[in-house]
């Protein structure tokens, strides 16, 4: 399940003790103890290679995980911490400049030593052994020991210092980390710079707020551990007991969140000394200095805070702890109730390794000193501040002497800290008494064996900076003033590790004792000159931090005597109504000033625990608190007076209620029996809100008949209700509150009724439900949540099943979501599931680079519509999305498992479209699929290449020189956001865009850390900006908000809420399109009559002075350039307060429409181009093209992507020629299926282009694995869009459509996509579609049983694995005996056999095609076929029921219908003359002969163009491996020259190479490159016309050359070569011919291919051991003994057919190396093996003396050897010793030609193609180490001359000798031609169309650099 990684740089050989468990990327904190849990479970056997040896014989392991740090890092650890209540000892850590956070639980060991009186060595005092152990630097014990620990005559310990003995260091159970990754703490730069006086830094530590996740405001990652010790004598059996106990700490472990301690308050302070007896000791210790029996000693003070109520220890520290300054926190806490804290600006030591820093700090003055004169006077201004530091900088410098011989120390300096400064020096020392690994070594400098930190707590604590000199005097003097236990106060305390520590002087502590004690500890230096006023009154100011923190109570009910004091009812009421509200964690109110109200107001501002704030508006106070809620995360109260106050908190309300937010409505009511009278400001409140509250209460004026503990409860109701304890399911809670006078807090006489008195009896509140809960501090009533957990259930099975296969397909929809922790849940839940993330902006994973970005925009593509998609589950998360287009999409795809994930118990499901629902939290989720199994893993590839694409577009359209748009400020926003703060966006527009075009961010850690915030409960545009204002006032975070004018406008008196000096910081984006913009999207839009002002609603606001009117900053942008510097400006560090940037965009509300469709459509454009640049149709062209010549200013004609579906044929008459016609074939057939029917309609004059459908025959379609192209690539869709694509890429405007069968089905589809460019549609057995939903989700379902059957196909002979039936040949037997076939084995058994043959079936793509273009998933094509009824003709067989039946039901409706007699549903392979002739019959009705152009190129106008430029470029390429040759040295580079001839005037260029290779070519580079410079030079003085014509290279260009180069004599070959590619290249371009080749081959009436294959080489002393797999068509090199060679050939025929099986095929060369007796002996050797899988060899007979002993020779070996081998021409030819016109006659079966286009030029080339096939043999083209520039041109060539597919068989399969790509590092081509060739999978194929797309692409760049030039232009 987990795979574990030892993350050490140590040797192997080292125990670390370091486990690291997961994978790289962190997961979230709440399923840490998990993961953990499950890798101790699998380590059933001690790890004893793992675990780190202590000197007891004790084994420690630290097991880990990488978990995300979400908030401030030191507000986690507390957090974390104070949630671990069932875990002791606790304790925390953090250094002072963040470098080092840690806290821990529990105990893995404990080193507690107890006081004696005859105390042990120091540095087991001090120090435990263990932590010297060699351990990995993060496993470290935390702790400390006592001030006295090492005094001989220390008195006992004191009872409130007990649990902490002398000593106390633990090893963490647990622990929670987080390391920064910035400089080393420890050098004097880091650590001292940053903390002078003059440092513009500040280290304060922030609690209370989000600000600087790490520094910058971004996630970071933590650590969290669990560490186990036990002993290895124990072995196994001790083992399994350290894991029981490890494993159930972890299953105590709690996650952070959730509390809200109250702070703690005072009920007396008391000084154990007091002032006098202080200043007493201070006059005497005076004294002692004159006698000279003291220097120096620190006397401390201990004051006593006893509280009112109990306090965590954690909770001290949150509230001591906020905005300290350049201070080390330390917390131990042995046992609950007893915790030792600690705030010290002082370092002890730091070690690493061998280095030192400790430093030197005293002397004191109140901040406001050094404000007053400055650092440098402050330093001079004091003789006895600077003889106390002198003290202890002389005993530093002394004691570090003794240790090392170089101390290096740093300027002094004052150390400025919150409340007051100290003068500092610091000091970093290499101890030369250790070697590296902290060791002692071998010298004269005296370290104890316990190392550098023993050796500090040892020799240098105390300090004289907190005993005094000389030091026993001082101690003893010390306890005689200090009548008390200093304890841990000013002792060493911190982390040790066997790799160094950081230790601290434990000053400016307090000791928490018994829960409700608080001893805070401070002292002062005292020197001779000290007043004793001044030390008392300084130590008063160091203990400021705690002191202060701690108010003394003042108010609140404390006792019943105070509440029957209260001076009425209504007071009484509302004193205990917010009292109970504040013991249950609601403490934030907004009041809204009303008479009514008033007691519920007085209450709030006069509890010391409150927080409040006014509002004006109550409509806007109630959209203030739901932000101030969702800030909090608890809820918040608001306080209304009644009447229509009350109604205007339903807006607010209803979003709550719709969005989970918890809010309190305290609205006050007039009494009950004013209502319904008339009463003025009276409605009746109660209801009001309907069912958008969770929970009502009417309460009854205050009187003594309603108890009081009743009213306490229902209180606890209320915040239950509204938290979601009860249900999961947060929200509004409405209390009303009835009150009659008095309202103010008044007693005697009623206002009004001065008859009636206010008094109350007071026995009231004297119950023992009152006086119970008065003691005990808690709400009367506490209702615990329902734990989150999620038992064992089948969805979640089902969806672990599905991702654990790899092969299913789940989409994750992430709707809006509030917090952090979520947020990183849910895309741990998508990664566990290896879906698609498609996550709404509001879910904060938009910007995340795990998810897929831009959906919206992506799903504009058709090609990913949901119903094609073939989703297995849909997992939705969180709330509502925003983009519709991603709700149809989840609709359309239906998947039979639709989980909508929620915690509420609510229906979540506008298009019911859910099949579970999952009341679970994300955590609960995210657990129970890391506890299954699943392992975290990456977006899919398909989607995240899709994301990418989509970017690239977004990113190119919305740049800044496009002007300020809508989109543009979206993205803005979005990248210029500061780390760290919020982001608020409103409903309309704004949301739309951001989520739509958010930037991506590349890197986790750079995007956003918080979700970005709307309300989208209810998605109204109402209460924006007061919600907005509330968040950020809650979180105390910067924001920005973008917002629409309108929605401004809806909410503009909250701009009120900005003012002032407590403002929040929140910049306000209004992007003002003049009015309601949204609605310009709207079908309402189009109806311009009503449209404006009815729905645009137009306005003319100035915001500006609205702005001013609120006294608020404000700027307006009318500029891209402009909106983005100031709204960087204020995202700058330390910028505050608020402002208002109105965004004035420039379009209009009708072009802002157009703009976001043309994104849409762009995007969807680029999404389709990179679809179907996977989809490689294979196809086979026959026939005479029509002859393409371009015309001026038309180059760019047919360069669009997707023609339009409605318009018609384009383009001047030209020369007459029958339309062209594409032939589609049916399931598991291929293009070869038409060969007959091909033959008869080419014949009629018509070009036929038959196309392999995707998975079928030559075609291609994604990767082999990958489920999501399966699904994407084999689709009704799909198929049509790469048909068009490849109709584009060949220059077919229109065509008429012949297909059989699904071919049938794709043509209509075709049709119904395209109409203009269908000019006919033949449907041969296909069906239209199903009518009925029914029948296709039947259809639907039966294809994809049938497909899954067909997957588990094996080939016939291979092992079986099931049943009988699961082979292929069984299952084709069995499939064309279905009834639609009429029994067709016995009927025709020739056609029955002849479609066997063919059937190469792949069971996988078979599988693919068969359920994703499935009838089922089809829609009707009727509609649209009605439209074009005269250009469609349905075919069928008549003994074929179905489709006859069929066609029976489309001749009712109107169709034309043919039928064939005697045929069943083999229309083409039974009858293929009839439907040949039924099809030229059809068409001659239609008038196919029109002289309308079908091609896409224009077809008359210029027939030539002029040469502008011609230049070369030298290259050099290197092999992988020298290249051996027959003389001469190796040659380890490929030498060569690219041609380029450009015409400016047509804008292209074509390319050629020029490559002589040695012992090939008669001529050298040099004079090869001699010879093009002549020509080039030439032709560049002269620039030739170049007729279009020479394309044909039909004798055209041999001619042209001639005239074209009459000064340099004969062309060389290789020149001659490299000259015509890049003429032919050139020509091509400029005619815009289907490709290269295309007109050489119409010219010679010969059949054009998709793509051609490559053999690979083996030469004559090597075997097949380093080939590669790519080729199954393998050249063997022969020709030395007949023997040996017959006997190697037949192992190498033995070991191809069992690598590669039938596919398997030899080549064999014998390069003219025997006579025919020799060759006869080769023959008769060969195994019958070796003859089935040899295709032919080359030139097996020596060289002879003219054409006729060739051919006599080869006449002679093919009779002695009866023709067992055919035989290829190779040498002969190139070296003209053989006539070609001679082969015709010969009586040798000739196997192949084989051609050097490099020796023969390119137009002998393709004759000798032609003259191949005239004979029956196969070209066979063959390179010699050209670049991939040349091997593209050949490739063309290749793929131009094939032989018909009605033509007999050669026997030779179409792979050509072009495998020396494989020998060139480098290419020249881009891409390389190795991209080209191995991008199919197993086989080197390359296609013809990307190889000319390749050739173009490497010119263009070429021409772009304009590098190389050999001549000016």
């Amino acid at each position: 399940l987990f795979l574990f990684v030892v993350l050490s740089a140590m040797e192997k050989t080292e125990r670390n003790g370091l486990l690291a468990c997961g994978a790289c990327t962190p997961t979230p904190l709440p399923l840490a103890a998990g993961l953990l849990t499950q890798a101790l479970m699998e380590l059933n056997e001690p790890p004893l290679h793992l675990a780190a040896k202590q000197p007891d014989g004790g084994l420690i392991l630290r097991v880990e995980v990488p978990v995300y740090a979400s908030g401030p890092q030191m507000a986690l650890l507390l957090d974390w911490l104070g949630a671990q209540r069932s875990l002791f000892p606790r304790a925390l850590f953090a250094s002072r400049d963040g470098h080092v956070q840690l806290t821990g639980a529990g105990a893995a060991h404990l080193h507690c030593v107890s006081h004696s009186s005859a105390p042990s060595s120091c540095k087991d005092e001090h120090l435990p052994p263990e932590v010297m152990a060699p351990t990995h630097e993060t496993i470290r014990y935390i702790g400390g020991a006592r001030f006295d620990s090492s005094d001989q005559e220390a008195p006992g310990i004191s009872s409130e210092w007990g649990a902490f003995g002398s000593s106390y260091w633990f090893l963490p159970r647990v622990e929670l980390s987080t390391l920064r990754s910035s400089a080393s703490a420890g050098s004097l730069a880091a650590t001292d710079g940053s903390e002078t006086a003059s440092s513009t830094g500040s280290n304060s530590i922030k609690i209370c707020s989000n600000s600087g996740l790490d520094g910058a405001g971004r996630l970071v990652t933590a650590c969290f551990a669990v560490q186990l010790r036990w002993m290895e004598a124990g072995g196994s059996s001790a083992w399994a007991a350290e894991r029981s106990l490890a494993v159930e700490a972890l299953a105590r472990v709690r996650p952070p969140g959730g509390r809200r301690p109250l702070p703690g308050v005072v009920s007396r302070r008391s000084d154990a000394v007091s002032q006098e007896d202080f200043e007493e000791h201070v006059r005497v210790a005076l004294e002692s200095f004159k006698s000279g029996e003291l220097e120096k000693v620190v006397l401390a003070r201990r004051v006593l805070l006893e509280l009112t109520l109990p306090i965590e220890s954690v909770d001290v520290l949150l509230q001591v702890v906020d905005g300290q300054k350049r201070s080390y926190i330390f917390l131990l806490e042995p046992c609950e109730g007893t915790a030792f804290v600690s705030l010290t600006p002082e370092r002890l030591c730091k070690v690493e390794g061998r280095d030192i820093w400790t430093e030197a700090v005293a002397g004191t003055w109140p901040l406001a000193e050094l404000s007053r004169v400055g650092e440098a006077a402050l330093l001079a201004s004091s003789a006895k501040h600077s003889s106390e530091h002198r003290l202890v900088v002389d005993y530093l410098c002394e004691r570090l002497k003794k240790i090392s011989d170089n101390v290096k120390v740093c300027e002094t300096h004052i150390l400025k800290l919150k409340d007051l400064v100290h003068i500092k020096q610091s000091y970093h020392a290499l101890a030369v008494g250790f070697d590296s690994s902290n060791n002692l070594a071998d010298t004269d400098k005296k370290v104890p064996d316990g190392g550098l930190p023993a050796w500090f707590c040892e020799h240098v604590s105390p300090t004289p900076a907190v005993c005094g000199l000389p030091m026993s005097t001082a101690r003893s003097f010390i306890r005689k003033a200090e009548p008390w236990d200093r304890g841990f106060y000013a002792g060493p305390c911190g982390i040790v590790g066997a790799r160094g520590a950081d230790l601290i002087v434990a000053i400016r502590s307090a000791l928490l004792h018994g829960g409700r004690k608080l001893h805070v500890y401070a002292g002062a230096g005292i020197i001779p000159g000290s007043n004793p006023t001044e030390e008392f009154d300084e130590i008063s100011l160091k203990m400021k931090q705690f002191t202060e923190r701690f108010t003394l109570a003042s108010s609140g009910p404390k006792r019943i005597v105070e509440l029957a004091s209260l001076p009425n009812m209504n007071t009484l009421w509302s004193t205990l109504v917010v009292e109970e509200l504040v013991r249950g964690g609601v403490r934030d109110f907004v009041i809204c000033a009303g008479s009514r109200s008033t007691p519920l107001v007085i209450a709030v501002a006069r509890h010391p625990n409150a927080k409040y704030v006014m509002n004006h508006d109550e409509r806007g106070a109630a959209f203030f608190a739901l932000g101030w809620a969702k800030a909090i995360r608890a809820p918040v109260a608001v306080i209304v007076t009644s009447g229509t106050a009350v109604a205007n908190l339903l807006p607010g309300v209803v979003e709550a209620s719709q969005s989970q937010v918890p809010l309190l409505l305290l609205t006050a009511d007039r009494p009950h029996e004013l209502r319904e009278t008339g009463a003025n400001q009276t409605i009746m409140q109660p209801g009001i809100f309907s069912s958008y509250v969770r929970w009502m209460k009417d309460f009854p004026p205050p009187s003594v008949e309603y108890p009081a503990h009743a009213l306490l409860s229902d209180i606890d109701l209320a915040v239950s209700r509204a938290s979601g304890h009860l249900a999961s399911h947060p929200g509004p809670v409405h209390l009303n509150f009835c009150f009659r006078e008095n309202l103010a807090p008044d007693a005697g006489p009623v206002r009004g009724a001065p008859q009636r008195d206010s008094a109350w009896n007071s026995s009231y509140v004297d119950t023992a439900e009152l006086c119970q809960w008065m003691e005990s501090c808690q709400p009367r009533s506490c209702y615990v949540s329902p734990v989150q957990s999620l038992a064992r259930c089948d969805v979640v099975e089902e969806l672990v099943g599905l991702a654990s296969s790899g092969t299913g397909r789940i989409v994750i929809l992430v709707g809006s979501l509030s917090t952090t922790e979520d947020m990183l849940l849910a895309e741990d839940v998508g990664r566990r599931l290896g879906g698609a993330v498609f996550a709404d902006i509001t879910s904060g994973l938009r910007q995340r680079p795990g998810t897929i970005h831009h959906a919206d925009l992506l799903l504009n593509c058709s090609m990913l519509a949901g119903d094609l998609m073939q989703l297995d589950a849909i997992v939705h998360l969180g709330g509502p999305i925003c983009s519709a287009r991603l709700g149809a999409f989840a609709k359309a795809a239906a998947p039979r498992l639709y989980v909508r994930v929620g915690p509420a118990p609510v229906r979540l499901d506008p298009e019911h479209n859910v099949t579970h629902h999952l009341p679970c939290s994300l955590s609960a989720l995210a657990k129970a699929l890391a506890s299954s199994g699943l392992v975290a893993r990456d977006a899919p590839p398909f989607w995240k290449k899709l994301s990418e694409v989509a970017a690239d577009e977004v990113k190119s359209f919305l740049s800044s020189s496009n002007g300020l748009t809508e989109p543009f400020v979206a993205v803005s926003v979005s990248r210029l956001l500061y780390p760290g703060s919020s982001l608020h966006i409103s409903s309309s527009m704004p949301i739309r865009d951001l989520d739509g075009y958010a930037r991506p961010c590349p890197e986790a850690s750079l995007a956003p850390s918080l979700p970005p915030m709307a309300n989208r409960g209810a998605a109204g545009i109402d209460g924006v900006i007061s919600t907005a204002v509330g968040y950020c006032r809650g979180s105390e975070l910067p924001g920005t908000l973008v917002i629409g004018d309108t929605a401004a406008l809806h909410d503009l008196n909250a701009l009120q809420q900005l003012t002032g000096p407590d403002a929040p910081t929140l910049t306000v984006v209004i992007v003002n399109n003049g009015g309601g913009g949204i609605f310009s999207f709207l079908p309402i839009a189009a109806h311009r009559e009503t449209f404006s002002p009815c729905f645009d609603a137009p306005h003319s606001t100035d915001f500006a002075a609205a702005c001013s009117a609120f006294g608020i900053p404000f700027v307006c942008c009318i500029t891209a350039e402009d909106f983005e510097a100031e709204y960087l400006r204020t995202q700058r560090p330390g910028v505050r307060g608020p402002c208002v940037i109105e965004a004035r965009v420039e379009l209009s509300r009708e072009d802002n429409a157009a703009l976001h469709r043309s994104i849409g459509r762009a995007v969807a454009a680029r999404a389709r181009d990179w679809l179907l640049s996977n989809v490689c149709l294979g196809w086979t062209r026959l026939g005479r093209s029509v002859e393409l010549f371009a015309e001026e200013g038309l180059e760019n004609q047919a360069e669009a992507v997707e023609p339009s579906k409605s318009e018609g044929p384009a383009g001047s008459a030209g020369s007459a020629s029958k339309v062209p016609i594409v032939l589609l074939h049916g399931w598991l057939g291929e293009k070869g299926d038409w060969s007959e029917v091909s033959r008869h309609l080419i014949e009629a004059g018509h070009e036929v282009l038959a196309v392999d459908l995707p998975g079928h025959g030559a075609s291609e379609a994604g990767g082999e694995q990958d489920s999501w192209e399966a699904a994407a690539f084999f689709s009704l869709p799909a198929a049509v869009e790469a048909l068009a694509t490849l109709l584009d890429q060949l220059r077919i405007r229109s065509a008429v459509l012949v297909g059989y069968s699904l071919g049938g089905r794709v043509a209509m589809a075709f049709a119904a996509t395209y109409p203009a460019r269908v000019r006919g549609l033949v449907a041969l057995s296909a069906n239209p579609g199903l009518k009925l939903v029914a029948e296709q989700c039947c259809r639907r379902s039966g294809d994809a049983a049938l497909a899954a059957r067909v997957a588990a196909l094996r080939a016939s002979g291979e092992p079986t694995t099931g049943s009988a039936s699961d082979d292929i040949d069984a299952f084709l037997r069995e499939w064309y005996r279905a009834p639609l076939w009429a029994d067709l084995a016995s009927r025709r058994p020739e056609v029955y056999a002849s479609m066997l043959r063919r059937r190469r079936l792949n069971p996988r793509l078979a599988a693919l095609t068969l359920r994703g273009l499935s009838l089922g998933r089809q829609p009707d094509f009727r509609a649209s076929l009605a439209k074009q009824s005269s250009k469609f003709c349905y075919v069928h067989g008549t003994l074929d029921g179905k489709f006859a039946a069929l066609g029976k039901d489309l001749e009712h409706e109107g169709f034309r219908v043919l039928s064939l007699p005697d045929v069943a549903h083999a229309i083409v392979e039974e009858c293929p003359d009839a439907v040949a002739k039924l099809c030229l019959e059809f068409l001659q009705g239609l008038g196919a002969e029109a002289s309308l152009p079908s091609s896409l190129a224009p077809s008359s106008g210029a027939s030539s163009l002029r040469l502008t430029a011609a230049w070369s470029r030298p290259m050099e390429l290197p092999l992988k491996t020298p290249l051996l040759l027959s003389r001469g040295d190796p040659m380890p580079n490929r030498q060569g020259l690219l041609v380029v001839l450009e015409s400016k005037e047509s804008g292209i260029a074509g390319l050629g190479e020029v490559s002589p290779l040695p012992m090939f070519h008669r001529e050298s580079l040099a004079e090869a490159t001699t010879q093009l410079a002549q020509v080039l030079e030439a032709w560049s003085a002269t620039p030739p016309m170049v007729p279009f014509s020479l394309a044909r290279l039909d004798g055209g260009m041999t001619k042209w050359l001639e005239q074209a180069c009459p000064d340099v004599g004969p062309l060389l070959p290789s020149v001659r070569a490299g000259l015509e590619m890049s003429l032919l290249h050139l020509i091509g371009r400029a005619t815009k011919a289907p490709h290269l080749a295309s007109e050489a081959a119409a010219a010679r009436g010969l059949c054009c291919i998709s793509e051609v294959g490559i053999n690979a080489l083996v030469a004559r002393e090597e075997d097949l051991g380093g080939l590669s797999c790519g080729a199954p068509v393998v050249k063997v090199k022969v020709g030395k003994d007949p023997a040996e060679d017959a006997c190697r050939v037949n192992k190498l025929a033995e070991a191809l057919r069992h690598r590669l099986g039938p596919r398997g095929r030899l080549r064999l060369d014998a390069n003219q190396a025997w006579t025919v007796p020799q060759a006869a002996l080769f023959f008769k050797g060969l195994s019958d093996v070796a003859l089935q899988v040899t295709e032919y060899i080359e030139e097996p007979i020596l060289g002879t003396n003219g054409s006729a002993s060739f051919l006599s020779a080869w006449e002679d070996l093919a009779s002695q050897t009866e023709h067992c081998l055919r035989i290829a021409v190779d040498e002969s030819l190139t070296e003209k010793s053989v006539c070609p016109d001679d082969l015709v006659s010969c009586k040798v079966s000739f196997g192949a030609l084989v051609l050097k286009p490099a020796l023969q030029g390119l137009e002998q080339t393709m004759e000798l193609g032609a003259l191949a096939v005239k004979i029956g043999a196969q070209p066979v083209i063959s390179s010699a180490f050209e670049s991939g520039v040349a091997l593209c041109h050949f490739a063309i060539l290749a793929a131009s001359m094939a032989p018909s597919p009605w033509a007999a068989s050669t026997g030779v399969s179409a792979f050509h000798g072009l495998g020396t790509f494989t020998r060139i590092a480098e290419d020249a081509l881009c891409p390389p031609f190795a991209d080209l060739a191995c991008r199919c999978g197993r086989e080197w194929r390359v296609n013809l169309l990307e190889c000319q797309a390749a050739l173009d692409r490497t010119v263009d760049s070429l021409v772009a650099q304009g590098c190389g030039r050999c001549r000016a232009e």
